[in-house]
């Protein structure tokens, strides 16, 4: 006797092998967890901690894809982290969410200046 398998068996399986692992994490939570400082990004090098400016955790979390905000905007004044927080955005995209992403600097030497001392270490 032959016995047959459904291929829905198959099918679910493959699906689930080849989908990238979602992980329920915030945008701040996931910052906790891996993003590291360069010494070109903070004074104090290191693992990054929200507790250390735990006003940018609502902004960093209403970025987060669980997060039912469609629009976010930040005023603070200047040198207080929003970079960060955006590079920190950033960086879980690349690792929880990928997706399309477009950054956006007034000149061509900005955006390679960002590139090279700023974002690329958070890659």
């Amino acid at each position: 006797m032959i016995e047959t398998c459904d291929p829905a068996i198959y099918s679910n399986t493959f699906i689930s092998a080849v989908q990238p692992e979602r992980i329920d994490l915030t945008v701040s939570e996931w910052a906790d967890q891996f993003r590291m400082l360069s010494s070109k990004a903070s004074p104090i090098p290191g693992r990054w901690q929200t507790s250390r400016t735990p006003y940018l955790k609502e902004v960093m979390d209403a970025l987060s894809p669980q997060s039912p905000c469609k629009k976010v905007v930040a005023m603070f004044a200047s040198q207080t982290g929003k970079s960060e927080s955006g590079f920190n955005w950033i960086g879980y995209n690349i690792a929880v969410a990928p997706g399309p992403m477009l950054m956006v600097q007034p000149t061509t030497e900005m955006v390679k200046k960002v590139v090279h001392q700023r974002l690329n270490p958070v890659i």
